[in-house]
Parts: structure tokens; C-alpha cells; sequence
């Protein structure tokens, strides 16, 4: 079974997929995808030649609408009073802003010759209070309302012979046929008209999980009109919005006008046809505009589909239905992750036909599905998760790339506890030809131990052997007292100097023929570079390196003998030191490589387990600088990973070329372990510790170990900070925030 590196909730791109999920909402919310939706609908409108209309269509000789250009002026008045009576049957509505002299004309005219039905006008900011008539109100129905009607602070305007009413359509390309003000529910424009036409009775609404307008026996109306849950609906044609349609009234207010008949001609026309006995139509709704709004094309539109009941709503049971097709879409992109290419998008084309072929049987029944945000959520989703499976890939891959073979050697140091002076042994591991670490997603789940351990990865691999000289008496003046350590290419010894009876380490390193050639080189090299780079050191905190030379085929190293206990001994939960001891340790490790960095010596393989803690002193010392190098060395490689996993520097994961700030990561995650007990990144394998520390972020070491000052997560996290530009950029640096916390939160000086 594949194993994940890193659960995606730990990555920036769970972060990066939280907020293309909101984008999706809150796109699709402001209408981003309308043009589309209404592309969508037009092509299932031309799927379904011939609309499923009810049997109680309204049926009706007139023709249904009429709209006529006016500029709305006074001298107009006498051409729409014509209109006016030679049409008593048909509902009027004005599209524009009529002049003041205009509509007192038009009220004079009115007065004297009144119609049954009165005059609709659009209005943006006022209203006539003709609120809808509707049932009891039940226990949900305030609940539910305040889902469904947007509340529109409009002036009331009282007239007897006009009827003042806003025309809605929201951001997604609906059209709100109620609207509420003042918990009172009133009809927008379109229904307005619609109730005008309803001359015997009021059109009334029935408020319950799906809204629906209601009538008795009427000729032009029908008896119900369904409006779904949010008492929207959606029609076919072209998609408009509030700046295309002030983009209309700007620029193509000339060629609209050219496009509809005036009154004045509509006016002579009717004269020429009476004249000639010609029949005068029938209309049921004559739309008066001016083009300043530009919307008649828009009610002209929604007003006939509403009188042919050729529209679209959304029931509760939709909307439900389009939730759920995204979590589906969710889960599908989440489950056909670790499939291969083809099975992926051959699961989501599958996906997407489906939904299609469901929108095609809801469009049969007049329900609006919208889709096409599922699957742009559904793509966007896949596209997201895809992309951090390659990243995952193409991570693997490069460390893969780098990476040759392990070998074990003898480690740098040798350590004596108190009384003891065979103890404490430690194990570097080194390029070898018998082991390998396969850096892909199933990689092999290695011991904490091995994880603990130094590696330096290659980018050539390298054949070695070893043989091991156990009965060597003495190297140059140094003579043998016993064996501290054994490795796979040497021994450490303990030794011991008779002119000044000083007792040493000597760490060794087999030179003999049978070595291939190339390994032999590189790890003679790495052998010497310890003691020339440590050799040059000299600082109360770093080992120190009092001989080198060869003996019988071994190259050997005379250090110091320590006395004390790795630091790795107090790496474990309830086996910590004290707070203020760990910050005063700290601080002596920190000016010691503070000290190397100044010789231009970076450590790159600084942990616990490096450090020998003396507590009777109070006083550590940094040992193992095998892997050390020189930073202003020209001869510096890049392209070769050397440390220990878990406190390897980002840089160091990706075989770049490091310097002191690479110690400064390692120092904090060894800071961080000392506090709570716990490493800041952990895995299975090598491949998912490198991915976690170039990748994820570590828990807040105070949420480890709460007893914690708050300096302690300060200097954590900018020692540990991914960008190497944002961490502390010198040892100096980290030093003098350790000693200020210190002085700060324990009250003692770092001296």
C-alpha cells in the first residue's frame, strides 16, 4: 500500500485549497460565472425543442407584449393617451424617468379617463405599499423568509393611478419576483404587471418549502405560478449585468432607440390601419422605455416566460441535490488522488457527464441545477491536489537523485563517563556499497536510532571494506589502554600519552590498499578534514585535537577524552533539564560556533548526541567535526547531503551549498528537543523527515511542553525558519536572544 509522506492538512497547499474553496464561493456568489450559466441554459433550452408546458397554460388571441420607444416629454402626452384608449385591456408599464410635466399630464389624463388596471413604473428608490397577500404565518415561515427576500430600503409613494415597483434580478443572473420591507412581502416589477392583469382577484402567496403564486379563474393569468425556494427564477437568453447595462446607457442609447417603434409612429400606424378597416391587435402588455435603463429587453424577456410558464426555479430539494454533488466531487477528487493520469481524468469526465445528464432531466422538469460550479470546484479541487502530488514527486525525486548509498564508519568521538571509561559508544554511518535508503513514497520505515545518525549521502556511489587491527599497541607516542568503539572503516581507542600522563581518544581510520580507490580517497579526506578543521580551533567549548598521523595502515586522530554524557540523553519527555540550564547551554554551544563559523568552519551535523554535557562543570563541548568544511574553501561541493535527518537543515535536504545559518537551524531543532522532549520533525523514513522539514511546519514547542516562556517558541521558530534569509543570521545573534530571555524570563545572567 502506498504510504503518504505528509498528510496534506500539514502542507501549504491544504491552506492554498482552503482558499481556492472560498474563492470558488464567493466567485460564483457575486455572479463570475454567469455568462457561462446562461450559455447553459440557452443550449438546454435548444436540447429541449419544444418546452414540457402545464395543460393549464393560459391560452389567449392577443398578442402577448408590445414595447414602444418615448423619450417621456410633455409633448408625448398626447400620442400615449392614444395609446391609452384605444388599448383599456391592456396593462401599461413605463420604463425610464418620466419629466414632472410629464406625469402631471399623464395624472390630468388619467383622472378624466380612468382604466381598470393601473400604470406599472420601474422604480430604483420608491415603491407603492401594495404588499402580497399571504396565509397565517406558521412557526418557520419568519425563519425561512429571512433566507429567501432581500430587504430594500425604498421610499413609499402613494398614487391612484400608478403603481411604483423595483425590477430585481441578483448578482447570479436571477431574477426576485418578491421582495420584503418592513417584514411585509411585496411583489418586484414583473409581478406587478402580473397582478395588474389579474383584474378580479390578487394574486396571493403560499409560504411554505417552496413558494408559489396563486389565482382564481382568470383568462390572462395562470391559477399558479411556482417559484421555487428563494421565490427566484431563471430564463433563457442573454446574460446582462449592471455594468453591461450601464454600458448600454452610455454608449448605445442612439442604436437602441432605433430599434423600437416610437409612440408617435406606433400611434400613426393605428390610424392608417383604421382608416383601412384593418383590425387594431390585442396586446396584453404595451412596454413604454426610454433606454436609460436599458431594461426592457430583460423584463420583455422574463414577463413572457412567466406567462408561458417556460422558466426555471430552484426547489429546496435542487439545492440539496447541488450540495451534495459537491461533496461528491470532493470525495472524488480526494479518492482518485494515487490513481494513475488517465484513470484520473477519465473518473472526472465520467463525473461531469453525469451531472450534466442529471441537469438535462431537472431542466425537463423546470428546475435550475447549476453544475457547471461543481465541476469548476471539482477541477479546480483535482488541479490543486494533483499539483501537490507532483511536488511530492518531483521533491523525491531530486533527493532520490542525490542520494547514492550509505556506508558506516567510526564516529568522531569518543566518550567516558564518570567512573567509566568504556561507555557511551556512537555510530556514524557513512557511504556504503551494502545498504540503501530508497527515497519514494513507500520508502522503508527505519529505526528512531538510525534516523539519529549521521549521513553523508554522495552524489556518486562508493565501493569500501574495511579490516579491523585489534591488537594495535600504540600510535606514535600514544599507547593503547582499550577499545571505546568499533566501526565498520575503524576503532576508537582510549590512549594515554606517558611523557604527561594525559589520557586521549583515538579515533582511527583503516588506510589499507584493499580499499577501492575512489572510497578510500573520499574518506581519507573527510578523516584528515576533522583534524585539520577542529585542529585549528581552539575554544573552551569545541573538543580539542592534540595529534594526527599514520600508523600500520591507520590514519589516527589524538582528542580530547571527555568526561560527562551526550546531551542525547536528556532528549526524551520527563528526562529533560531544567529550562534555565538548557537556555545557559545554549548559549555556551552558540558562542562556540559562533567562535567556528569566525574561522570559517561550518559544523553541519550539530545535535545532542554531538555535545558531551559535564554537570559537574556545568559545561558542554561540541564535538564531531568529521563532516565539517571550510566556507570560503573554493573546492566546496554542492550536490552532497551530509548530516543527521532529523536536524538537517532545508538547504542541507537539497544538497545545497550551506554555511553558518544551516548550524543555527540544527541548534534550534536541538533547542526544541531539549525543552519538550520531542523532535520538531519526525517520520518513518528519511524521505518523509527531509519532505516534513523542507515542507511542514513544527508544533509550537510550548504546546509540547506548556510550562514554556513564550522567548522559548520566539527563538524556535526563527531559528528553525524555513527561509534561511528570516532565521537568525548569525550564532552571535541567536546568542544575545537567548542571553536577553534569559536575563528576561529567569532572571539570571548568561555569565
Amino acid at each position: 500500500m502506498i504510504k503518504r509522506i505528509l498528510p496534506i492538512y500539514h502542507t501549504g497547499w491544504f491552506y492554498l485549497l482552503l482558499l481556492f474553496w472560498g474563492f470558488s464561493f464567493w466567485y460564483v456568489s457575486i455572479g463570475g460565472l454567469n455568462q457561462v450559466n446562461q450559455l447553459n441554459i440557452n443550449a438546454l433550452a435548444q436540447l429541449t425543442s419544444t418546452p414540457t408546458l402545464p395543460k393549464n397554460k393560459p391560452t389567449s388571441e392577443a398578442t402577448e407584449i408590445l414595447t414602444l420607444y418615448s423619450s417621456f416629454d410633455e409633448h408625448e402626452i398626447d400620442s400615449i393617451s392614444t395609446i391609452l384608449s384605444s388599448h383599456p385591456q391592456s396593462q401599461i408599464t413605463l420604463l425610464g424617468t418620466p419629466s414632472r410635466k410629464f406625469m402631471t399630464r399623464l395624472e390630468s389624463y388619467l383622472a378624466t379617463s380612468p382604466r381598470k388596471n393601473k400604470i406599472v413604473i420601474a422604480a430604483n428608490n420608491s415603491w407603492s405599499k401594495q404588499k402580497l397577500n399571504t396565509p397565517s404565518s406558521t412557526l418557520y415561515t419568519s425563519t425561512l423568509a429571512w433566507f429567501r427576500y432581500s430587504a430594500h430600503n425604498l421610499k413609499q409613494t402613494r398614487s391612484e393611478h400608478f403603481i411604483y415597483s423595483p425590477f430585481l434580478i441578483n448578482k447570479r443572473q436571477s431574477f426576485p419576483i418578491l421582495w420584503q420591507q418592513q417584514e411585509e412581502v411585496y411583489l418586484s416589477l414583473v409581478g406587478e404587471i402580473l397582478r395588474q392583469l389579474s383584474v378580479n382577484t390578487e394574486l396571493s402567496l403560499n409560504q411554505s418549502w417552496q413558494l408559489s403564486l396563486t389565482n382564481t379563474d382568470n383568462e390572462q393569468v395562470t391559477k399558479k405560478l411556482s417559484l421555487g425556494f428563494f421565490g427566484e427564477i431563471f430564463t433563457s437568453g442573454a446574460a446582462y449585468s449592471i455594468q453591461q447595462t450601464a454600458q448600454d446607457k452610455q454608449g448605445n442609447k442612439g442604436i437602441a432607440a432605433q430599434e423600437l417603434t416610437s409612440v408617435k409612429a406606433f400611434v400613426a400606424q393605428g390610424i392608417s390601419k383604421a382608416v383601412s378597416a384593418v383590425p387594431t391587435p390585442l396586446y396584453k402588455v404595451i412596454i413604454i422605455t426610454d433606454h436609460k435603463q436599458f431594461q426592457h429587453k430583460m423584463v420583455l424577456g422574463v414577463l413572457k416566460e412567466l406567462l408561458q410558464q417556460d422558466y426555471l426555479s430552484q426547489k429546496l430539494s435542487t439545492i440539496l441535490l447541488c450540495w451534495a454533488l459537491f461533496v461528491i466531487a470532493l470525495s472524488l477528487a480526494w479518492f482518485i488522488r494515487c490513481m494513475p493520469m488517465k484513470q484520473q481524468l477519465l473518473s472526472i469526465v465520467s463525473y461531469c457527464l453525469v451531472l450534466f445528464i442529471i441537469q438535462f432531466f431537472m431542466f425537463k422538469q423546470h428546475q435550475w441545477l447549476e453544475v457547471l460550479p461543481v465541476v469548476f470546484f471539482l477541477a479546480g479541487s483535482w488541479l490543486l491536489l494533483f499539483a501537490y502530488q507532483k511536488e511530492c514527486q518531483l521533491f523525491l525525486s531530486a533527493l532520490k537523485g542525490q542520494t547514492a548509498q550509505l556506508n558506516s564508519t567510526a564516529r568522531a568521538t569518543a566518550i567516558v563517563d564518570k567512573g567509566q571509561s568504556l561507555s557511551n559508544q556512537q555510530v556514524k554511518i557513512a557511504t556504503t556499497g551494502n545498504m540503501q535508503v530508497p527515497l519514494s513514497v513507500d520508502t522503508t520505515p527505519m529505526l528512531e536510532e538510525e534516523l539519529q545518525q549521521t549521513l553523508v549521502i554522495l552524489d556518486k556511489p562508493r565501493q569500501t571494506s574495511t579490516k579491523h587491527h585489534l591488537t594495535v599497541a600504540s600510535f606514535g607516542r600514544y599507547q593503547v589502554e582499550g577499545i571505546l568503539g568499533k566501526g565498520a572503516m575503524g576503532i576508537v581507542y582510549q590512549g594515554v600519552d606517558p611523557k604527561i600522563n594525559r589520557h586521549v581518544a583515538i579515533k582511527t581510520l583503516q588506510l589499507s590498499d584493499d580499499i577501492d580507490s575512489a572510497g578510500f580517497i573520499e574518506a581519507k579526506e573527510r578523516f584528515f578534514r576533522e583534524a585539520q578543521t577542529a585542529g585549528g580551533l581552539s575554544h573552551a567549548n569545541i573538543v580539542t585535537i592534540y595529534d594526527v598521523g599514520e600508523e600500520q595502515n591507520l590514519g589516527y586522530i589524538a582528542m580530547d577524552l571527555l568526561t560527562g554524557a551526550p546531551l542525547s540523553l536528556f532528549t526524551q519527555p520527563g528526562q529533560t533539564l531544567p529550562t534555565p540550564l538548557v537556555y545557559q547551554l545554549l548559549i555556551q554551544i552558540a558562542d562556540a560556533l559562533d567562535y567556528a563559523h569566525k574561522q570559517n568552519v561550518v559544523h553541519r551535523d550539530i545535535k545532542p548526541a554531538n555535545i558531551i554535557y559535564d554537570d559537574d562543570l556545568l559545561k558542554v563541548t561540541v564535538t564531531d567535526f568529521g563532516i565539517a568544511y571550510v566556507s570560503d574553501n573554493s573546492k566546496t561541493r554542492t550536490g552532497i547531503i551530509m548530516g543527521s535527518p532529523y536536524y538537517m537543515s532545508p538547504e542541507q535536504i537539497l544538497g545545497l551549498k550551506v554555511d553558518g545559518r544551516s548550524d543555527i537551524f540544527s541548534l534550534g531543532v536541538t533547542f526544541y528537543q531539549l525543552l519538550c522532549g520531542y523532535l520538531p520533525f519526525e517520520g518513518e523514513s528519511i524521505a518523509t523527515v527531509a519532505y516534513q522539514i523542507t515542507k511542514a511546519k513544527a508544533i509550537a514547542v510550548n504546546q509540547r511542553n506548556t510550562a514554556l516562556p513564550t522567548s522559548a517558541l520566539r527563538i524556535c521558530s526563527k531559528a528553525m525558519h524555513k527561509d534561511i534569509t528570516k532565521r537568525y543570521q548569525t550564532m552571535a545573534e541567536f546568542k544575545l536572544a537567548l542571553a536577553n530571555a534569559l536575563k528576561r524570563d529567569f532572571k539570571i545572567s548568561a555569565n
